[in-house]
């Protein structure tokens, strides 16, 4: 598999009073462009550290990060984040949302033509003049996903955008992420704690432990898409994740 980006070595500290705290230590996988990948393990265990200093928001202590073998540094349009929350602007309608980030780098025709294509994909063409507020929790996740993929970016970031949503809405939106993902060939890093949502997801989980936040394995899904949550294969390999996602708390 070609190495697309490389997460070499990485270690970080927090300072805590007088004293610093291990929070991640010697991270270290591959990826392969377009691959879709979840950071799987419990709260506490570096899972959002480790993104965000992927997307360049943190430093890390030690080790790299490799895109097509250059080192980052920092932040890049190559990066897009996606967060829990929305983060909508909620004095710009949801088209002015989706563009807000690429405005001046097309002209007016060009940006327009782009946010429609966006919010076709997410579902939303319908709600372009629409404000915030006045969407469902659903809705501005796609909204937010819209955005993020406005600036083309190489790389998708996903921390737990589904988990503040209801059950329903959270398998719909699974079910148009894996559509989306299919369809634009992302390079995908999304963050969960839910053993079912990797195992949906995932073409491979990475399972992380805590104290300090390490790699405990890496295991690649056998399955194809679309999954299904009650196919007896599934609901072992789930149980296998449990016993070792429960023994890394």
């Amino acid at each position: 598999m070609a190495n697309f980006l490389e997460i070499k070595n990485i270690s970080k500290f927090f300072t805590i009073g007088k004293g610093q705290v291990l929070a991640l230590e010697n991270i270290h996988f591959e990826m392969a462009s377009g691959e879709l990948i979840c950071l799987l393990g419990p709260s506490g265990c570096g899972k959002t550290t480790l993104l965000r200093i992927i997307a360049g928001l943190e430093k890390q202590a030690s080790g790299q990060i490799l895109l097509h073998g250059k080192v980052i540094t920092t932040t890049g349009p190559e990066r897009g984040m996606i967060f829990q929350e929305p983060r909508l602007f909620p004095w710009l309608t949801l088209e002015e949302n989706v563009g807000f980030g690429i405005k001046g780098r097309y002209e007016k025709k060009r940006l327009q033509r782009i946010v429609e294509e966006l919010l076709e994909i997410v579902g939303l063409s319908n709600f372009a003049k629409a404000w915030p507020n006045q969407l469902s929790g659903g809705m501005a996740q796609r909204a937010a996903i819209a955005r993020a993929l406005a600036a083309d970016p190489l790389i998708l970031l996903l921390d737990e955008p589904f988990a503040a949503l209801d059950a329903q809405t959270r398998t719909k939106l699974q079910t148009d992420f894996l559509n989306l993902w299919k369809s634009t060939h992302k390079t995908c890093i999304h963050v969960t704690h839910d053993i079912d949502e990797a195992l949906i997801l995932g073409q491979r989980i990475i399972v992380m432990e805590s104290s300090p936040g390490r790699i405990r394995e890496i295991i690649s899904v056998p399955f194809p898409y679309p999954r299904c949550p009650d196919d007896p294969d599934f609901l072992a390999l789930k149980k296998e994740l449990r016993d070792s996602f429960i023994s890394t708390m």
